[in-house]
């Protein structure tokens, strides 16, 4: 991969990472501006209580993009980005403009969504 195309993947992880922040923050400010103990009775505090569920899960679901974000920014420093984890050849350009912070290619991810690697 040439530089020109490393450096449109990096501006690309970032603009990700800027984003996904943004929403994590958000959604803790949201948490913390509304807390069961305002709903007024018990049905509205279980709507209150899951709907602060299904927010964390999103930050939860958030925050592993933004580690995986975080490690392939790090592989761009490392000059090992757009590398398979694990065969060790290139990831298709396409796969990684879906996803950019992608860690195997087609055939391996495959092989990880089955359990076997």
């Amino acid at each position: 991969m040439n530089r020109k195309q490393v450096a449109k993947y990096k501006k690309l992880l970032e603009a990700k990472r800027a984003e996904l922040l943004t929403r994590v923050q958000a959604a803790r400010a949201s948490e913390q501006e509304r807390g069961a103990e305002d709903a007024p009775d018990l049905g509205d505090r279980a709507l209150s209580t899951q709907t602060r569920d299904l927010r964390y899960n999103l930050s939860t679901g958030e925050r592993e993009v933004l580690r995986r974000i975080d490690e392939a920014l790090d592989r761009i420093e490392a000059l090992s980005y757009g590398e398979c984890l694990h065969c060790g050849k290139k990831v298709q350009q396409a796969r990684l403009d879906a996803v950019p912070w992608a860690l195997h290619c087609i055939d391996c991810q495959e092989l990880q969504d089955l359990g076997q690697i």
